[in-house]
């Protein structure tokens, strides 16, 4: 390196130096990056330099002599290129002062351009947040993060944890009371019914009170684990005391997962929804009730008509849905069972009493008659969309196995579980009750008709299952 300098040299670096300092000071002071350039370029004005910070292709200045390139490499990529024109040759000194003023121009514009990037992305954000239309509020959950620092000193594990906060409930709500709430939103404004952020903030225990505290105690286990986003649902209060079913979501930015210091919270008034949803399941609840009412009703006009036969399907359907539940079959389909059972005989309506109460042998003609009894049940309920499923039970529950049955002779394969669960606990019920034309046959005559007819008549599994609950002292 050059150190002998003579005086106009010496002059010449001084001057040169002066103008660095400068330049040094401008960058301290711009606030912008064109204005940082032109501040630059307005300094490094000599008689002995020319300087020249461009983003276009490079250009010589005719006057000049010398004419140096400094590439302004900001995060690995070229930004532009910080030009210098002199007359004279450039010394090493000056070479490298040059140098690192082009390194600090570049560092210059890259911490402009970091803090505008930031203040756009942070008006941005604000004005995203204050126009959201959902309801948002930035808060501060310090407080909970010294509370876990405590509760990790107890050494607990999670299981233990939660029995902990369940047994300190002021603990809970004393966290929960600390916790700041930075800024609110427009959407969160109107959802609370405050005219402006201070009222909100000063009324915040009227909005959230301590029956909150489950959705405390939720929020603190998950930070426990260090989960960073945490939703459920919550009640809250409007300012003129309405309350509101709120789903809430809260989420910890990046960069804040240690420190807590920053959360969103999003809140969705959900109160409509979920009253929609109670109603629907009591018009549901009302509906089922009037059709099982209807069901009843259907059930007993038979047994009016034909009184040897009381309660008959009452039992026959105890006896299948028990069948139906040792099988671990689903609960729909022990309820489509259920119903079935109690309107299976539904079709003896169209009977006439003098057959269905004639105490002796019927004639065949007489049988055939009430061989009709499964199609015009089937008839009665077809029509009804609700009961379809039944009415296809209440067809076939005389069909046996072998092909024997009636009014189809249906055979194994085409025979469903409902419609051979019903037809056993059919035979069993009927055997076991007395008959204007017989008496009731006893418990072991029943378990060996049943046991005779396995496999042949009636479906082998049904059928031990069957004889277990009978055997097991089942009663009707």
């Amino acid at each position: 390196m050059d150190i002998n300098l003579g005086r106009e040299e010496l002059i010449k670096l001084n001057r040169l130096l002066d103008m660095v300092v400068e330049c040094n000071q401008a960058l301290v002071r711009a606030k912008e990056e064109n204005e940082l350039i032109d501040t630059i370029q307005e300094i490094l004005e000599s008689e002995d330099f020319h300087f020249k910070i461009t983003c276009e292709t490079l250009s010589d200045l005719d006057k000049y002599k010398t004419h140096l390139v400094f590439p302004l490499r900001i995060e690995e990529e070229d930004y532009g290129y910080f030009q210098v024109y002199t007359n004279s040759q450039i010394s090493d000194i000056e070479y490298k002062i040059l140098k690192d003023l082009a390194d600090d121009i570049a560092y210059g514009i890259n911490a402009l351009r970091s803090k505008r990037a930031l203040e756009i992305s942070e008006k941005r954000y604000k004005s995203l947040f204050e126009n959201a239309p959902i309801a948002l509020l930035e808060e501060d959950f310090s407080s909970v993060k010294e509370y876990l620092y405590r509760l990790r000193g107890l050494n607990l594990e999670a299981n233990e944890l939660e029995k902990y906060l369940d047994n300190h409930p002021d603990e809970v709500i004393d966290c929960l009371k600390k916790i700041k709430i930075v800024d609110v939103n427009n959407a969160c404004l109107g959802l609370y019914r405050a005219k402006s952020k201070d009222e909100l903030l000063g009324n915040l225990e009227s909005i959230i009170r301590e029956e909150s505290i489950e959705i405390g105690k939720k929020l603190i286990l998950s930070l426990y684990r260090g989960e960073l986003s945490i939703e459920g649902e919550n009640v809250n209060y409007t300012l003129d005391g309405k309350p509101l079913i709120v789903y809430t979501k809260t989420f910890i930015p990046a960069g804040y997962e240690n420190t807590l210091k920053r959360a969103i919270v999003s809140v969705v008034d959900i109160t409509e929804q979920r009253n929609l949803e109670v109603s629907l399941r009591n018009s549901r609840q009302e509906i089922k009730t009037a059709l099982e009412d209807t069901i009843k009703v259907l059930s007993k006009t038979v047994e009016i008509k034909d009184p040897y036969i009381a309660g008959h399907q009452l039992r026959v359907s105890r006896l299948a849905s028990e069948i139906a539940r040792r099988m671990n079959m689903k609960y729909e389909d022990i309820e489509l069972i259920e119903k079935a059972s109690l309107l299976h005989d539904l079709g003896k309506i169209a009977i006439p009493g003098e057959v269905l109460n004639k105490p002796g042998k019927l004639t065949d003609t007489e049988f055939e008659l009430v061989k009709l009894h499964p199609l015009t049940g089937y008839k009665i309920l077809s029509e009804i969309k609700y009961l379809s499923k039944v009415a296809e039970i209440i067809l076939q529950h005389h069909e046996r196995l072998n092909g024997s049955g009636y009014p189809k002779g249906l055979k194994d394969g085409e025979i469903s579980l409902p419609v051979r669960i019903i037809g056993v606990a059919d035979v069993a019920e009927a055997m076991l009750s007395h008959r204007p034309y017989r008496p009731s046959y006893s418990l072991e005559d029943v378990i060996k008709e049943l046991e005779r007819g396995k496999g042949i008549l009636y479906d082998t599994d049904v059928v031990n299952i069957c004889v277990e609950i009978l055997k097991g002292g089942f009663s009707f």
